[in-house]
């Protein structure tokens, strides 16, 4: 199980990084849409067993300390706002 939460959290790290700026921070404004997308995949996958259940649960909770961390890291684009993070202070639609 927690290897299952370990590998979404590695492979939203991965998808994030190799998105653009731009697109990764209209992303990390809804987080939401993140932890659906990653539980109901998960639930799909999963979900016909008590296990399969439980991992997928924790996965989502990987992702949403992924996108706690990344948000502060990053920042993130909301209803067209920036809100700037640590590494990238600037907003990314002016560079």
């Amino acid at each position: 199980m927690i290897g299952w939460g370990l590998a979404v959290f590695v492979g939203l790290m991965l998808i994030f990084w190799d998105m653009k700026p731009v697109n990764r921070a209209r992303l990390l404004g809804h987080p939401m849409l993140i932890h659906i997308i990653v539980l109901g995949s998960g639930f799909a996958l999963h979900g016909g067993s008590a296990q399969g259940a439980m991992a997928a649960v924790i996965s989502g909770v990987f992702s949403a300390v992924y996108c706690r961390i990344a948000r502060r890291w990053y920042g993130y684009l909301h209803n067209g706002v920036w809100h700037p993070g640590v590494k990238q202070f600037n907003d990314p639609r002016l560079v």
